[in-house]
């Protein structure tokens, strides 16, 4: 990311304080953003990378400060002029040099559906418990309906310590990742299992589920084999960036 420029050409830092300077005198929100998608997708994705990093160190600004943040928008909504083929380029070389702070710039957007509570009533078998004897049932309870009836409510502070319940099984847990709807923070508690997470089966249905957050599904493609990435690479109802940076992915396996 150090290699020096060709004569003539500007540095990654000049360009980053002439592309502040430019989207500066623009009025915020959708125009600066949209200048900012414009600027970026004219360069290729690793030299977008480095003006980027440039961008964040020089942050302390207010106009850096001020295109950092329309080019953190463009990054995490593209529109038209920014494909995700190309964030996905931008991603694969952050991922790949360690530029963790322009990976978290991509990584930030919300699951592919937003989840919503159900209107349909809570379970009669579990209406009248507290949260804490819950807790306590969903750590040390053997019995197999009671525990999918936990499950099911998707509470994600009951998961975290059903995911400790040394009775649950590997399908049982792939049943939760795979639940749709499921709250968000549901699917973490089961990123955060270690547990679990390193389980083939379960990264899938963690990966195959719209409602995770990206950067949780991103973290695990890399456990996926080729034909498992071009399968989340087709699959529509996933995240755009997630669907790019599989095809990448797959391609780079062959």
């Amino acid at each position: 990311m150090t290699g020096a420029p060709a004569r003539g050409v500007p540095g990654p830092a000049a360009e980053a304080l002439a592309l502040a300077r430019r989207l500066a005198r623009l009025e915020e929100g959708a125009i600066r953003r949209g200048a900012a998608a414009r600027a970026l997708a004219a360069l290729e994705p690793e030299r977008a990378l480095l003006v980027v990093v440039a961008l964040v160190r020089a942050s302390g600004g207010a106009e850096a400060r001020a295109a950092l943040a329309a080019v953190g928008q463009a990054l995490v909504a593209p529109e038209e002029a920014l494909p995700y083929s190309w964030v996905a380029g931008v991603y694969a070389a952050a991922s790949a040099c360690g530029a963790s702070e322009v990976a978290a710039l991509l990584v930030a957007p919300p699951p592919q559906r937003p989840y919503t509570e159900p209107r349909d009533k809570a379970d009669a078998h579990l209406a009248h418990l507290t949260l804490g004897h819950k807790k306590a049932l969903a750590r040390a309870q053997r019995d197999p309906d009671l525990l999918a009836r936990l499950a099911a409510e998707g509470d994600p502070v009951v998961v975290r310590e059903l995911l400790r319940n040394a009775q649950l099984t590997e399908p049982f847990v792939v049943r939760i990742a795979s639940r749709r709807p499921c709250r968000p923070a549901t699917l973490r508690c089961i990123f955060e299992a270690r547990r679990w997470r390193t389980r083939p089966a379960i990264a899938r249905a963690l990966v195959r589920n719209p409602y995770v957050e990206p950067e949780l599904a991103l973290k695990l493609l890399p456990a996926l084999g080729a034909a498992e990435l071009r399968d989340v690479s087709r699959d529509g109802v996933l995240h755009p960036l997630l669907r790019a940076v599989a095809a990448r992915t797959a391609v780079e396996r062959r």
